[in-house]
């Protein structure tokens, strides 16, 4: 509705206007890529064009795009697949303590399996020190995975900085969760010693259930899913030539968008001073994207926020969306390891936008925020 104020674009973006005119057309694109029929050769060469457009998203200018069935399979590709393929080299992993589930369970699976991990935690702002990452490396090291943009604080943790770090680490590969941001921070894997990017379709736009993960070409990963040999041989199954195409489009929509976004940082110091004006703690890292800021009102809880600020027509998260049924039972893992009192962590919400959202409606947003949290604190005997 165009009332509605949709502030959880971390959780997932609506598809673009961009795909939804083309889906048509897409949809006539049927044929299986691997026939060698006609109409298997044109969906060969639309896949090859999606394949290129989220290639060039993420300036790289080499190396392999696997599409996968979302950001969570990209990931578990990666971590995995590094996991079984260099496990004669070592069987040490280094991640940090605040990453999105879909790499932090497979972390703790290859524990399970007997390998070491070691686990940075970040600073009482959520900022992760390059230095601390590179300190854990050791000569047994084979994998460290460290995501872009953090989903809950928007915290940008120093990627290039550890790219750089690791070119003393010849053993150790490099993985970057980048689902928060393609498309919300620059991106450029050309010369960069990241070996694997991981992203996300559904976050730029794009249909759900399509992801990629970039493999860097000095790379012989062992498939997660077996079968027919798609995907160069890491993601057997018939491709989603449809998924793909929403992919690469909205990704070279997506990223011309944030370019063009001039107020970037003023719509997110709009948002932040109204917020500490009503007494909210703020998550501020000093490395932040301009899209996510969380905050936390003392003495509420998370999702009754939600649903205050709901029935005014906008629409927040309470923490991340993608750790289902826990939302109010324990505190964010991620506010945890940044030491953030409990009773605070459970008061948290997130806000997250786009840059196509104007400054008019951050400050709509924030009417509602004013108007639903003095009923709150009135409701809950909050000064």
């Amino acid at each position: 509705m165009a009332d509605e104020l949709y502030f959880d674009y971390a959780a997932t973006a609506p598809v673009r206007e961009e795909v939804r005119e083309r889906i048509g057309e897409w949809l006539e694109i049927y044929g299986n890529p691997s026939s060698l029929h006609r109409l298997g050769m044109r969906a060969e060469r639309a896949l090859r064009h999606a394949r290129e457009q989220v290639l060039e998203s993420l300036g790289a200018r080499d190396g392999q795009l696997v599409f996968t069935g979302g950001g969570t399979e990209a990931n578990n590709l990666a971590i995995y697949g590094v996991a079984r393929a260099y496990a004669n080299r070592g069987r040490h992993l280094v991640t940090t303590a605040i990453e999105h589930p879909a790499v932090r369970e497979a972390m703790a699976d290859l524990e399970r399996q007997g390998f070491d991990v070691s686990y940075v935690h970040p600073d009482d702002r959520g900022d992760v020190s390059a230095e601390d990452v590179l300190r854990q490396v050791r000569d047994d090291t084979i994998l460290v995975s460290v995501m872009h943009v953090n989903n809950e604080t928007g915290a940008v943790l120093p990627v290039e900085a550890i790219a750089e770090g690791l070119k003393g680490h010849p053993k150790a590969i490099f993985h970057v969760d980048g689902t928060q941001a393609l498309g919300k921070i620059p991106v450029s894997l050309a010369r960069s010693r990241i070996h694997l990017y991981a992203a996300s379709g559904h976050k730029l736009g794009a249909l759900k259930g399509v992801g990629a993960l970039y493999v860097h070409s000095s790379l012989r990963l062992k498939p997660h899913v077996v079968g027919g040999g798609q995907e160069f041989g890491l993601r057997s199954g018939t491709e989603n030539v449809l998924g793909a195409l929403s992919f690469g489009e909205a990704a070279q929509h997506a990223v011309r968008e944030m370019a063009a976004d001039a107020e970037a940082e003023s719509k997110r110091e709009l948002l932040k001073r109204g917020l500490k004006e009503l007494g909210y703690v703020l998550v501020d890292p000093v490395r932040h994207s301009p899209y996510i800021l969380c905050a936390a009102l003392p003495g509420a809880r998370g999702e009754i926020l939600v649903h205050a600020f709901e029935e005014k027509g906008l629409y927040v998260s309470a923490g991340s969306a993608c750790s289902s049924g826990k939302h109010g039972r324990e505190p964010s893992r991620v506010l945890t390891a940044m030491r953030i009192k409990p009773d605070v962590a459970l008061a948290a919400v997130r806000f997250s936008w786009h840059p196509g959202t104007r400054m008019q409606d951050m400050e709509r947003a924030l009417e509602v925020v004013r108007d639903r949290t003095m009923w709150v604190k009135q409701a809950l005997g909050i000064r």
